[in-house]
């Protein structure tokens, strides 16, 4: 990681480490990286942003740095980070950029920014960016050539190419019914729509855009997703729907009210897409479950693991020429429409499954090949990835197989447990999983007991 971004872009506290000053020098230093790549060219970069209170101030003053720079902006106002990502493309430009903190809580917010296909921008390109922006090598333009600013509306373009990737008649003759949460995020301008659109019944809470996230935090984990959880299966709907607060992951909740994990709903489209495709190349994160090689392996697939970030397994579908990838979290990619993980593509392509099944949603998960899956995490500060190689030696020294591709995974015959540093919070995470759930719980001890010993020594 560099000075200023993480594992994609860079975010902090609105007004203290993001700060319009911030925002500024960002969209001076990308339009000046742009300028020095294609000197002689009408440059030209797409900006957008979520609901958040602070996001309004950040993408003016991003804009502005852009415009002063030389470099053009088309503003496509409140969207989905995907939908920015599809604007790329759509609009042709030279860039992109995201004000978003995504599932964060309200007071942060943060910067993507986006390469010319919408993947975000490379390691390379970003400590160049980094290099301008402290030293402040900023290419000014003069005053009769500042860029230009119009705005464009990208929440109908992006909604209707999803449209045109789904069997809209099946919809439309099973006419499933759906109970969506959109956190108040920016998915309330695209998923409740979208989904009436294509022929489902549709009852949507939360989806007035409001950036203080009044109803619930904008990470849709089960803890946070109790009550809708209830509100599902009292309302008798076919599945319900939860979105984070940039809409690029979508979780689902069965017809029981229960709490499906993002593995299984990414087993769910890798499985439907591998039979349409006849096979194809499956990427995912070493963290995601061992079910995708499992239906990978059953309907001719391959699979790429990759370090964890939505980023990274983009960035290999690109290069490998991917059909499908996600992670564990609820995000699924669709490389030949966006670059990063889409929220909203998911629940179409998952709808759109689920009304060709003629199955309950429920039944659908259950005929998945049978993992356990359980999760944890430790709050430590200081050098956690020093600790978690800490715990590889541990590994190693007692005999037992590990993968050190990101953080420490220790592989069994029947399951695995991975102790992984996370890239943007001070924690440790402790995932395993399975054939039983008994093991699964196992596993998880024997990752805490050499986290614990990490610590010691």
């Amino acid at each position: 990681m560099g000075k200023l971004f993480g594992t994609f872009g860079v975010r902090g506290i609105a007004n203290e480490k993001i700060t319009p000053e911030f925002a500024l020098k960002i969209g001076m230093a990308f339009g000046t990286l742009l300028k020095k790549e294609q000197p002689n060219k009408e440059l030209w970069v797409v900006v957008g942003r979520d609901t958040r209170v602070s996001g309004e101030m950040l993408k003016n003053a991003l804009v502005s740095g852009l415009l002063s720079v030389g470099v053009n902006v088309i503003d496509v106002g409140v969207a989905p980070t995907p939908a920015i990502q599809f604007a790329c493309r759509y609009f042709n430009v030279d860039g992109g950029a995201v004000i978003t903190a995504s599932h964060n809580p309200p007071e942060y917010n943060g910067i993507k920014l986006l390469e010319s296909n919408g993947l975000g921008l490379k390691k390379e390109r970003e400590a160049i960016v980094e290099e301008i922006y402290f030293k402040e090598d900023f290419d000014r333009a003069t005053w009769d050539k500042i860029g230009q600013l119009v705005e464009r509306d990208i929440i109908r373009p992006y909604i209707d190419e999803i449209k045109s990737r789904v069997d809209i008649e099946a919809i439309k003759k099973r006419k499933p019914f759906i109970v969506v949460d959109t956190s108040n995020g920016a998915g309330s301008l695209t998923l409740p729509y979208l989904l009436r659109e294509l022929g489902c019944k549709v009852v949507s809470v939360n989806a007035h855009p409001d950036g203080h996230f009044p109803a619930r935090n904008p990470e849709p984990n089960e803890e946070n997703l109790r009550g809708f959880m209830k509100m599902v299966k009292a309302l008798g709907a076919d599945f319900g729907v939860a979105q984070d607060g940039d809409a690029d992951r979508s979780v689902f909740i069965d017809e029981n009210g229960n709490f499906v994990q993002g593995d299984k709903t990414f087993a769910l489209v890798v499985k439907a897409m591998l039979q349409e495709h006849d096979g194809g190349l499956v990427v995912t994160t070493i963290a995601t479950s061992h079910m995708i090689d499992e239906i990978a392996r059953q309907y001719g697939g391959k699979v790429m693991k990759t370090k964890v970030g939505d980023l990274i397994v983009s960035r290999a579908l690109l290069e490998h020429n991917g059909l499908v990838g996600g992670e564990e979290n609820g995000g699924v990619i669709f490389p030949d429409f966006v670059l990063g993980r889409d929220g909203a593509m998911t629940v179409a392509k998952i709808v759109e499954i689920f009304a060709k099944s003629n199955k309950r949603f429920s039944e659908l998960i259950d005929e998945l090949p049978k993992f356990y899956q359980v999760k944890t995490k430790r709050h430590i500060e200081g050098d956690r990835k020093a600790i978690v190689a800490k715990v590889a030696e541990i590994a190693k020294e007692r005999g037992l197989n590990i993968n050190t591709t990101d953080g420490t995974k220790i592989l069994f015959d029947d399951g695995w447990v991975l102790v992984r540093a996370s890239g943007t919070e001070p924690i440790i995470r402790i995932f395993a999983e399975a054939r039983s759930e008994e093991k699964s719980k196992e596993y998880l001890d024997l990752g805490l007991e050499l986290l614990d010993e990490a610590l010691k020594s």
